[in-house]
């Protein structure tokens, strides 16, 4: 017996048209400014949008408390998470076993569209390079 099929799932999903085929389990997709990873392992379906290489340095603290204040945001359509390579990414998962393409599409959305919502928000705050501060006003007198 064969494994769930990727390609007709999102078929179903109405997606197939966006997904660029890394290989029989793994799709890409660009949402906006962020793209995410559609994969089948075993008997769970993930959808991963990769956001940043690491935790911005020194700022670990307010990056971790703004991670979690975004996922109660989200409601458990999506949550963020720290990779054991350190990677930050996005990521909504399921059993594959019942999914359709609805709930796949869903799913598949919620990520999508909150890593491009959130992006750039967080590369604002705690990527972007600080502004010096302004000089000082030279008055006459």
């Amino acid at each position: 017996m064969s494994g769930p099929d990727l390609t007709r799932l999102l078929d179903e999903a109405g997606l197939a048209d966006k997904a660029v085929r890394v290989d029989d389990h793994l799709a890409r997709m660009q949402w906006g400014s962020a793209f995410v990873i559609v994969g089948i392992s075993g008997s769970a379906i993930v959808a991963i949008a990769p956001l940043f290489k690491a935790v911005p340095a020194g700022k670990e603290l307010a990056f971790y408390r703004k991670l979690l204040e975004h996922n109660g945001h989200m409601g458990g359509m999506a949550s963020f998470a720290i990779q054991p390579d350190g990677w930050v990414v996005l990521h909504a998962g399921r059993a594959v076993k019942g999914i359709d393409g609805a709930e796949l599409a869903t799913m598949i959305a919620a990520v999508g569209k909150f890593a491009d919502e959130f992006d750039d928000k967080l590369i604002a705050e705690f990527y972007a390079p600080s502004e010096p501060a302004p000089a000082p006003a030279v008055t006459e007198s």
